[in-house]
């Protein structure tokens, strides 16, 4: 693992990257967000978990930020065999759970070639090299950071606009944290500048992209 400083006078913090991606760096995740919401500027974070048990442990690790639990709704759940949600022990702590909004995958995205001055409509396997580009600059763990972002505010939990942590891991547990502004899917690459997506900050991230399950 290489730590790095990051950041100046106003806003001090640390970005971590990791040798590899995977569980075994979900401490120094979560350590990454401690660090960072002693500014006070953000109020939610976002946490992509398939059984709750990272968001539970967000919940208990991090105080004074309101924690929301992104996951497959159960028609994904059921499909693809996903562990059951507790969900039961998630909304007991206090914990946000968004479980009804379907992942943003396969949709087609409105795209502005800004170099061609003309906005396409990029449509089923087309738009997926959105997502494919975000494996290339960060790994399974920055892609789904952002997922849960879109996710988020079509569930109305989170405004468009509004600055969030998000958290995200390689099969389990966590190994990115980026700060991204709220985003419509729709509107991520499309022709108003107000309304696409902006990562701000990555928090933590590896060095090194797994394609496992990527082709």
């Amino acid at each position: 693992m290489v730590i790095e400083p990051y950041g100046n006078a106003i806003t001090p913090t640390r970005v971590y990257f990791f040798d590899r991606p995977g569980a075994g760096n979900t401490p120094k995740v979560i350590e990454s967000v401690q660090e960072r919401l002693r500014l006070g500027d953000i109020g939610k974070i976002l946490v992509a978990s398939e059984s709750g048990r990272l968001a539970l442990e967000l919940k208990t690790s991090v105080a004074g930020a309101t924690i929301v639990c992104v996951t497959y709704n159960e028609e994904t759940r059921r499909e693809y065999r996903k562990p059951a949600l507790m969900k039961d022990q998630l909304l007991k702590a206090g914990v946000l759970v968004v479980d009804t909004v379907s992942e943003p995958l396969g949709r087609d995205l409105t795209f502005r070639n800004w170099w061609e001055k003309e906005t396409i409509i990029l449509r089923d396997a087309s738009a997926d090299l959105f997502w494919m580009t975000l494996l290339c600059v960060g790994g399974h763990g920055l892609r789904t950071a952002v997922e849960i972002t879109f996710m988020a505010v079509e569930a109305g939990v989170v405004s468009v606009g509004e600055r969030v942590v998000s958290v995200a891991g390689t099969r389990w547990g966590a190994d990115s944290a980026i700060v991204m502004r709220g985003s419509r899917f729709e509107d991520a690459v499309g022709q108003d500048p107000e309304k696409r997506m902006k990562i701000e900050e990555v928090l933590a991230m590896p060095k090194h992209t797994e394609w496992t399950g990527y082709g």
